[in-house]
């Protein structure tokens, strides 16, 4: 189980990711970039025609988000797409091997320059939920 939830930022977007296991929180935060994008590709159905596999290694869980998360947006750029979906090989507290699927679109609604390490920390919360908060520079 993931959850999503932006929360008020001056001029920023900001977001609170939830995830019942690592794979859940990456998903979550591949989600959130992916609707400030272009909210109505998780509206309707899409085929992936987009694949890309992503393999990276960082000082840490929260460090390998953050890395990943910016990985997703650079592809975005470059492919002109919005990727819904994550198949992960392998995660680890420092690692992951994975692919991400999306579709192209004409253009996106906003505008992400990049995903910032400022207020990020991955945490298990009490309820045993991996979270931490994802500021997006747009």
């Amino acid at each position: 189980m993931k959850s999503l939830e932006y929360l008020p930022h001056i001029a920023d977007v900001r977001m609170k990711i939830q995830g019942s296991s690592e794979e859940e929180l990456f998903r979550a935060g591949l989600e959130g970039i992916g609707r400030i994008l272009k909210a109505d590709v998780f509206e309707k159905p899409q085929q992936a025609i987009e694949i890309i596999a992503i393999s990276l290694v960082s000082v840490d869980m929260t460090s390998l988000l953050v890395e990943f998360l910016n990985e997703v947006l650079m592809f975005s750029h470059i492919q002109k797409a919005v990727f819904f979906d994550l198949e992960i090989q392998h995660i680890g507290k420092k690692e992951i091997i994975a692919k991400i699927f999306g579709s192209r679109v004409g253009a996106f609604d906003e505008d992400i320059k990049a995903v910032t390490y400022h207020e990020a920390q991955v945490k298990k919360n009490k309820s045993g939920m991996f979270e931490t908060i994802i500021v997006l520079d747009i």
